[in-house]
């Protein structure tokens, strides 16, 4: 089973992205979605990823209610500051220090902790300099607040501008087969540098899994297209953490068993022809 590397744990090759039990309508109502999670605790899954943003507050509120003291101890729970959401619909982005600083307060609550492994600024704030969000980042962890720093929605530039002041251990952006501008310049730069790659929507938001040579690709595998979907991922870059989100326990359960998925280089080359 596929392992990686990330804030100085190993953790297995897939994990959860939380969001979906908020964002993708309609939501997840309260004791599914805590059963859920429960559920991802018993398959072993490890790694968590959400943000203050997602449900408002209640995506984070989620996790500190389902999972219990140990849970928490065997799962790396990530979580994001720097998204607002003007109205509780749209997005914007809020990296000033202040903001971030605040917000730290509100997720270490909700998620019922001390400290916040993996704390990433969920995109930068052109209104702001770069520097002044994670100069923030660094304060949060300097006071122990925080014990890793990681990025979302970052370019190989604006990477190289945070690492000049902390030590970046993980980018997470949006990435799948549809997808893959960040294959040019950032992943190669990530594995040559040792930091983990987290991929959000590795399904495409499910659009992906309606292509019919992947489905016949898939077909062929005997395996499901979003596990080819994200046996592609973790298979072609191993830095890779997919964090697919759903809120069926069967779909969860397919998800984590792509990680037993080895897919041969001239499958990986076929699947990269389609888009």
């Amino acid at each position: 089973m596929e392992k990686r590397k990330i804030a100085g744990r190993t953790v297995k090759a897939i994990g959860l992205g939380v969001m979906a039990l908020d964002e993708y309508k309609p939501k997840a109502e309260e004791k599914d979605a805590i059963e859920l999670l429960k559920h991802a605790v018993k398959l072993e899954v490890d790694f968590f990823d959400t943000a203050d943003v997602y449900g408002l507050g209640r995506n984070e509120e989620l996790i500190g209610k389902a999972l219990n003291e140990k849970d928490k101890e065997k799962i790396l729970i990530a979580t994001k500051a720097g998204c607002t959401r003007p109205g509780g619909i749209n997005w914007d982005t809020d990296g000033r220090p202040e903001h971030i600083k605040e917000a730290i307060k509100g997720s270490l609550n909700r998620l019922k902790l001390k400290q916040i492994e993996l704390y990433q600024l969920h995109a930068p704030d052109r209104k702001i300099p770069l520097k002044e969000s994670i100069k923030a980042l660094k304060e949060l962890q300097e006071n122990g607040l925080i014990k890793n720093i990681g990025v979302s929605n970052f370019d190989l530039h604006q990477l190289k501008e945070a690492q000049k002041i902390v030590n970046v251990v993980s980018v997470q952006n949006h990435f799948n087969l549809a997808y893959k501008r960040d294959e040019e310049d950032l992943l190669p730069y990530l594995i040559e540098n040792n930091i983990a790659f987290i991929p959000y929507f590795p399904l495409g938001s499910g659009r992906l899994l309606t292509n019919e040579k992947l489905i016949e690709i898939a077909n062929e595998l005997k395996i499901s297209v979003s596990q080819l979907a994200l046996a592609w991922i973790i298979n072609k870059w191993k830095n890779t953490i997919p964090i697919p989100g759903t809120k069926n326990k069967k779909h969860l359960e397919e998800n984590i068993k792509a990680l037993e998925i080895k897919l041969e280089e001239n499958i990986i080359k076929k699947i990269d022809s389609l888009y």
